[in-house]
């Protein structure tokens, strides 16, 4: 049995094996080719659109750095491909959301799942996409 206590799950979801880990990296999937598949686990190459955070609100005309970098907040709700995924932290890297460092650098900024849509499903593992048509609900393959 599961306990309860939310130290014992902090614990658990901080001390959990990587590939455990890999599958709380979901989002909520609005892939036309997938209207009954609520969520899927982010990968490198899905398409996917900011919502929230200072990169998610697409009808702001504030300005387009936003308050991370001493600005308004604002960047017309970005839609990117994921650029990369690392487990370890839970935060996901896409392609546009960059912040210079101070030896001139350009540096990734690191978004949370929960702040993701994925708009467009990567179509390049067959395995994968098996497996989304099944939970579709498509008996064509």
């Amino acid at each position: 049995m599961v306990s309860k206590s939310p130290n014992k799950q902090r614990k658990a979801a901080a001390n959990a094996p990587l590939h455990t880990r890999r599958k709380r990296l979901r989002a909520r999937c609005l892939d036309p080719n997938y209207a009954s598949v609520r969520n899927v686990t982010i990968r490198v190459g899905d398409e996917v659109e900011v919502h929230r955070g200072d990169y998610g609100h697409p009808n702001s005309s504030k300005g387009e750095k936003g308050k991370r970098h001493g600005e308004a907040r604002g960047k017309s709700g970005l839609r990117a491909k994921v650029a990369g995924v690392n487990i370890k932290s839970g935060h996901i890297f896409v392609e546009g959301l960059t912040h210079s460092t101070a030896d001139g650098k350009e540096e990734g900024i690191p978004v949370h799942p929960s702040n993701l849509v994925v708009v467009r499903v990567d179509d390049s593992d067959p395995i994968r996409l098996k497996d989304l048509q099944a939970r579709n609900g498509d008996d064509a393959q």
